[in-house]
């Protein structure tokens, strides 16, 4: 650009025959091009260096702003709406989120609300005093992992912190009140005290229940023994009372959802065990059951239920496993108890 001008302002300029005379005058207006171009260059330069300045603070906010949303800070949130989302994290989460929201993960409403959850129910929760329920989850917890391990000794330490009282009642309510216990160690210690047991049949609800939905709901909460003896029986008897009592529309007696009882032990052993080749049929199963109830179902109704009940232990599978579909090409397991009967 400089050139261009210099060469256009210089003809005037210089007088003929004194072409030396010109030559400052030429020096200054190439060095004065000189200048603008690289002031030119030098602002262009100056233009993208503050471009690209401002693209790169750009993108470290956005990288701000995705990293803020990734590690969200509860300090800055409302504590209502603080405490609505620690409510998602189990005990274990609700620990370690305790490191960096200390106040906040360690808030009293939170950890009543995992108690109950866990434990619906326990002595404890009925004091006046008031209660620490972070300390109280770690106690409920220890106690069902010793209990799990040692029925009689875990209850002896629920009892012996207070967490439960020492009556059968409370004992039913507790036990009741969670699926934390394991099943089998329930069964052993209802076994040794049946007051306990009879206190927790009678928590159970079986109104408008189908019969063979609430047998599997009684095995669900109370394990059935391993061998086929009194206690057994025993069970069946405090489970056709409280049927009985939930259903009295039925107008069945006892001793009638007492035999059914035994009927579809009898059935489900029947279909699941690989060892039984010769399955009974719906047809064998109705006029067995029929035979052993008596005439107290009317005989248009038995052909119905009877076959009710066929259906539904060959459609969801064993009376001592949970309500599921089963899968008919696989083997099932048989409860050791329930072997008995082969």
């Amino acid at each position: 650009m400089g050139q261009s001008v210099a060469r256009l302002v210089l003809p005037p300029l210089l007088p003929p025959g004194s072409r030396g005379e010109g030559r400052p005058v030429l020096d200054e207006l190439v060095s004065y091009g000189d200048l603008m171009n690289r002031r030119m260059e030098d602002r262009l330069v100056a233009e993208r260096n503050d471009h690209h300045e401002e693209e790169e603070k750009e993108e470290e906010d956005q990288k701000e702003v995705v990293k803020g949303q990734k590690t969200l800070d509860l300090n800055r949130m409302p504590p209502e709406l603080a405490i609505s989302v620690l409510r998602h994290l189990g005990a274990t989460d609700l620990c370690l989120a305790s490191c960096v929201w200390q106040q906040l993960a360690s808030d009293n409403i939170l950890w009543q609300g995992l108690c109950r959850s866990q434990w619906h129910y326990a002595s404890i929760y009925e004091s006046e005093a008031p209660i620490r329920y972070r300390n109280l989850f770690l106690q409920l917890d220890e106690g069902t992992l010793t209990f799990n391990a040692d029925a009689e000794q875990g209850m002896r330490y629920f009892i012996s912190r207070g967490l439960v009282a020492d009556s059968a009642a409370e004992i039913a309510k507790f036990i009741h009140g969670t699926t934390s216990l394991a099943r089998a160690q329930v069964r052993q210690y209802v076994e040794d005290r049946q007051e306990v047991g009879d206190h927790l049949v009678r928590l159970q609800n079986y109104t408008d229940t189908f019969l063979p939905i609430a047998l599997r709901r009684f095995f669900a909460k109370l394990e059935a023994p391993e061998s086929q003896g009194s206690f057994l029986q025993r069970l069946l008897e405090q489970f056709s009372v409280r049927f009985c009592q939930c259903n009295p529309s039925l107008a069945m007696s006892v001793d009638s959802v007492y035999v059914m009882c035994f009927s579809l032990i009898l059935l489900s052993v029947d279909l699941s065990s690989p060892h039984v080749k010769n399955k009974m049929s719906k047809r064998e199963f109705i006029r067995n059951t029929r035979g052993a109830v008596g005439a107290e179902v009317g005989r248009g109704l038995e052909e119905d239920l009877y076959g009710s009940l066929y259906d539904n232990i060959f459609l969801r599978g064993h009376i001592a496993d949970e309500e599921r579909p089963v899968d008919q090409g696989k083997q099932q397991f048989v409860p050791g108890y329930l072997a008995l009967f082969l």
